[in-house]
């Protein structure tokens, strides 16, 4: 009878652990499998498999199979792979108390600092990250990660001088480490400080080419300074990979005439963000000849109405064997179609101004008749363009004025404080734009925060006041350092003098309004 072969899992360990330290996890993970079959409880097996699950992306696979195997393999065995094995378990799941105990079996090495301040700067546990991390910092002091790591943190709790110093000297150690020449772009942003910004981002993406947000990042700080024929360009490497046209195939347009056929423009931005882009319409219209805009439903009749030799639509119909003029034969973003005929913020004016609706009836020399929107839902940043409706108390007591809310979303609670400000009978702000744009042209001015309200007034010749916040709320298209919209040839801007304060602003309102109602 012959004697079954002993499998070689002396040699499958070792080499395990050489493909662990070459950085080859499958190899490894494949290993570990072979070891826990022939041995289900083998330590090195379970070590293995756990690491390389983890490396390969599988963050649940890791966490249960460490867990398990803290508690399946013998104690003497474990001990000198518990380090290892809690932080598997607690970057897989987020599972703090394993974190921490993987710092108290190893309190002098960083890692595990790092590890757990991690997690607490995502459960926005700051203050305690930032101790973490400074422990981290004393156990290996010239490590960039760890230094690039307190300068975000103290970024999120401060606005002062000592993130920049932080930065700075985590670049002194490591010049060249991306995600701290990046950190560093974006606290300068935060400052605004575009230029700035520019110069750190610049840097990143000469470290990582590819990095896409990089590029959108300095694409928005060279805009935002007017530098559009750079901008336009760095945004593009951000936003366009992801964007495909409603019909495939489609090549993209180079800027030149479209002799046969039509050009394709279409959009993936919210309701305000095209109407503000629309402006590229008719001086694309110019240089293709013929366009056909897709947009939201519920931009489609005002844009129609404001760019009547534009066939604007809501989906692309289907093709018209008797129309062939009209056939799309190459499409461009409308975000970007700026890109071909704009180098400096004065070329984004609309050629021959915006067309304005006509007004209902004029205000008669009555009362000033203002809408007023106060907030922003924008998912990133609407936070830091939206003020209280308590901000505006001030400036609702002005006489010769009456106010009327614009404002969308569940304003109901603070309007109920303030009752200067009136309802619009049959106001509906998610409805159709051109229902919108009805309502607010009766109006003699409209003053709100950046968002669709603005957008809205803007396009339509409404005579608007803008308040603008100061770093990363404030979009590129409204520039820096104006007080004029080369977008909106009736708006006039109120900007932060510093990010997060509107005092200013709204005194700056308060004086603004006494005159323009003094001048009635």
């Amino acid at each position: 009878m012959a004697v079954p072969e002993t499998p070689p899992t002396d040699e499958w360990r070792r080499a395990a652990s050489e493909h662990a330290v070459a950085g080859d996890w499958n190899a490894c993970r494949g290993l570990a499998r072979k070891l826990l079959l022939v041995i289900p409880r083998d330590p090195i097996g379970c070590y293995f498999f756990s690491l390389s699950a983890g490396r390969l992306g599988n963050a649940a696979l890791s966490g249960r199979s460490a867990s398990w195997a803290r508690t399946a393999i013998p104690r003497p065995v474990v001990v000198p792979l518990l380090k290892e094995l809690f932080t598997l378990q607690g970057l897989a799941g987020g599972d703090r108390d394993a974190l921490r105990r993987a710092v108290l079996v190893s309190p002098s090495e960083g890692a595990g600092q790092f590890n757990l301040a991690n997690l607490e700067v995502r459960r926005e546990k700051y203050r305690a990250a930032l101790t973490l991390l400074r422990r981290a910092s004393a156990a290996r002091p010239l490590d960039p990660g760890t230094l690039g790591e307190i300068a975000r943190i103290q970024g999120l709790l401060t606005d002062g001088a000592h993130p920049g110093a932080a930065f700075s000297r985590a670049l002194v150690v490591s010049p060249s480490d991306f995600g701290t020449l990046r950190n560093m772009g974006l606290w300068q942003r935060k400052q605004d400080r575009s230029a700035e910004g520019a110069r750190w981002f610049r840097r990143a993406v000469t470290v990582n080419p590819t990095s896409r947000e990089a590029q959108g990042e300095l694409g928005r700080a060279l805009l935002s300074d007017g530098h559009l024929a750079e901008g336009w360009p760095r945004l593009e490497r951000f936003r366009l990979p992801e964007w495909e046209p409603p019909i495939d195939g489609l090549p993209r347009w180079d800027g030149s005439l479209v002799p046969d056929g039509a050009l394709l423009l279409w959009s993936v931005d919210k309701v305000g963000d095209e109407l503000l882009f629309s402006v590229f319409l008719e001086r694309a219209r110019q240089a293709a000849g013929r366009v056909i805009a897709v947009v939201d439903r519920r931009n489609v009749a005002l844009l129609s109405r404001l760019h009547p030799e534009i066939r604007v639509r809501a989906t692309l119909p289907e093709e018209d064997p008797a129309d062939p003029d009209w056939k799309p034969v190459t499409a461009y973003p409308l975000e970007f179609a700026g890109r071909f005929f704009s180098v400096k913020p004065a070329d984004l004016a609309c050629p021959g101004g915006h067309r304005s609706l006509p007004r209902k009836a004029g205000s008669g020399g009555g009362p000033l008749k203002i809408g007023i929107s106060w907030k922003s839902d924008a998912s990133l940043v609407g936070a830091l363009k939206s003020t209280q409706l308590a901000d505006w108390a001030p400036l609702l007591r002005q006489p010769g004025c009456r106010f009327f809310s614009l404002q969308y979303g569940e304003e109901q609670t603070e309007l109920e404080r303030f009752p200067e400000v009136e309802r619009i009978p049959g106001f509906e702000p998610f409805g159709p734009t051109l229902a919108f744009a009805e309502t607010i042209v009766d109006l003699d001015l409209v003053i709100t925060v950046a968002n669709t309200t603005a957008h809205i007034a803007g396009c339509t010749e409404t005579p608007l006041w803008v308040l603008l916040p100061t770093g990363f709320g404030c979009s590129w298209f409204w520039f820096r350092e104006r007080s004029d919209s080369p977008l909106y040839s009736r708006a006039r801007l109120f900007r932060q003098p510093v990010p997060g304060d509107w005092r200013p602003v709204f005194e700056d309102l308060g004086v603004a309004l006494a005159e323009l109602s003094a001048g009635r």
